[in-house]
């Protein structure tokens, strides 16, 4: 009897490693707040759960795993789940994509390879190479745009083409990869983002946008033909007056064009939706139809159809990831203001309409991806990464580098000018006519 013991006892890593079994323990109840936002994760530097621990020492004495040069970049989140991307921007990145829990265990965990190690350990485009960012739709579909791009901080190198991985969620297998068409590719391209169009939980007749951030195009991609096509217009273009950075001192430019996106809710009646868009080096909004882009032949016959949105956000204005609510609100992370924005789209898109929810000089130093989650009551997901001192510094590895935080969105936006309920006496009035170079 007490060698049956024994060896049931020697058993359990391994049980609880394939979350066989869990052990009783205290849930984790996060402190740390920032405004109506509660962050749930939280890391000095990144580490991942490898095999055995001997798997892990052999990676990091083959420098296959260099801890200091892994930055999580992009997030989602699908029910219990929470996943994260980490590109391939320096040597030492193990892993590219990874699923943690959505209610954390424990404020700095390792981090679990989606869907497999095997997915990160293959050398052919077959694997993941180096993903920037996700999408999980209401099908339950993970959708992963793989850049296939590796070393961009040394030496950009293109080793397999962008690609869009498929992924059952409730399976975790494989549903489609397709790799874009060699002539997507320009010199210098990085594709950096991606949306999902559904519609009326219709599974087939879907479209993915693809924007190339470095060479001013945007992909479409319908998963019903099988086929893709490119778009070209002067607003995907980065502004020269908004090329200069300041974060915390630390001057940098970019010339960063097309790259957060926003699907406004479908509207059944027009049967047809907004997709908002904005440039990273740019201090304004734009919008377009989406049944002007999902027309491979016929968008580029639309004359103006791409448009600018009203007032630009004023002076250090850049934004990054965007997202909307299905009550039509935005949420936008203003990365030269330590901030997280937003806009009721029922509004004239100005200044004064564009509301502050956020501020930190500690735990929003760069707010890099946001997300607006599928559940009944939505939330606002943001991870801060403080991407300039990790591409142009060192990250100090005493700090927090790397936060992700969320708040519902009803009540982060409750009595604030993002509000619909809010409204001011001059709400829907216009900025005056006149130049707004900023």
């Amino acid at each position: 009897m007490l060698g049956q013991v024994n060896q049931i006892s020697s058993l359990l890593p391994f049980f609880l490693q394939l979350g066989l079994l869990d052990l009783p323990q205290e849930d984790y109840h996060p402190t740390e707040r920032t405004g109506p936002f509660v962050t749930w994760y939280q890391w000095k530097t990144l580490d991942f759960e490898f095999p055995t621990e001997e798997d892990r020492q052999s990676a990091i004495d083959n420098e296959e795993f260099i801890p200091e040069n892994n930055l999580p970049l992009g997030l989602e989140v699908y029910k219990e789940r929470l996943f994260v991307t980490m590109p391939k921007w320096k040597p030492g990145v193990p892993a590219t994509l990874a699923v943690l829990p959505r209610k954390p265990k424990e404020p700095s965990p390792k981090l679990v390879p989606y869907p497999n190690w095997d997915y990160h350990t293959t050398e052919s485009c077959q694997g993941l190479t180096s993903v920037f960012r996700i999408k999980a739709d209401s099908c339950g579909r993970l959708w992963v745009l793989d850049s296939g791009q590796i070393n961009v901080t040394i030496k950009p190198l293109q080793v397999c083409p962008p690609q869009i991985f498929l992924f059952d969620l409730t399976t975790n297998k494989l549903l489609l990869r397709y790799p874009l068409p060699d002539d997507f590719i320009k010199q210098d391209s990085l594709y950096s983002n991606i949306a999902v169009d559904i519609r009326d939980g219709d599974c087939i007749d879907v479209h993915a946008y693809l924007t190339d951030v470095w060479r001013y195009g945007l992909v479409v991609f319908s998963l019903k033909s099988m086929r893709s096509w490119r778009i070209t217009d002067h607003l995907f273009y980065p502004d020269p007056l908004s090329a200069a950075y300041n974060v915390h001192g630390l001057e940098f430019e970019w010339v960063d064009g097309i790259f957060g996106m926003a699907l406004s809710p479908y509207n059944r009646k027009v049967q047809d939706r907004i997709l908002y868009f904005h440039p990273m080096s740019s201090f304004r909004e734009f919008y377009v139809k989406t049944s002007v882009i999902c027309n491979e032949t016929g968008w580029n016959d639309v004359k103006d159809a791409f448009k600018v949105m009203g007032q630009s956000r004023g002076k250090f204005g850049h934004a990054s990831a965007s997202g909307m609510d299905r009550n039509g609100v935005m949420f936008f992370n203003l990365v030269t203001r330590d901030s997280i924005g937003c806009w009721d789209s029922r509004k004239p898109y100005k200044r004064d309409n564009v509301g502050i929810l956020a501020r930190s000089t500690k735990t929003l130093v760069f707010p890099n991806d946001l997300r607006v989650d599928e559940e009944e009551r939505q939330s606002v997901w943001v991870l801060s990464n403080r991407l300039p001192f990790y591409l142009y510094r060192e990250l100090n590895k005493k700090d927090i580098n790397f936060r992700i935080m969320s708040a519902y969105a009803d009540e982060a936006i409750r009595g604030t000018i993002c509000d619909p309920d809010v409204k001011h006496y001059d709400t829907f009035r216009s900025y005056p006519d006149g130049e707004d170079c900023y």
